[in-house]
């Protein structure tokens, strides 16, 4: 039992977390509720993909995108040596 235990607890410790600023939350209070809602689902979303495919991530720094999403430009930042997903950037789209 001991060993699914410490085997369950090593698989969370390993999950990405999603952290967002707080400078960025005002930006994140201003959008609207279906575009937050939107957006915070596609963070965890990545999130777990990113566990998922940690393997293929870079071990040495972090790794920077970004995506259009609901009218605004989002940046992030992937730290698999940190298992952590940051949010960077908001922006207004303006294409």
């Amino acid at each position: 039992m001991a060993s699914i235990e410490s085997a369950v607890s090593e698989q969370l410790t390993q999950a990405f977390t999603v952290y967002v600023p707080l400078a960025l939350q005002p930006q994140m209070d201003s959008l609207a509720q279906d575009t937050r809602t939107h957006l915070l689902g596609e963070l965890f979303r990545l999130a777990v993909q990113a566990w998922q495919e940690r393997g293929l991530l870079p071990r040495q720094g972090p790794v920077t995108m970004e995506f259009p999403l609901g009218g605004i430009d989002v940046g992030i930042e992937l730290d698999a040596s940190k298992t952590r997903l940051t949010l960077v950037s908001l922006s207004r789209t303006w294409h």
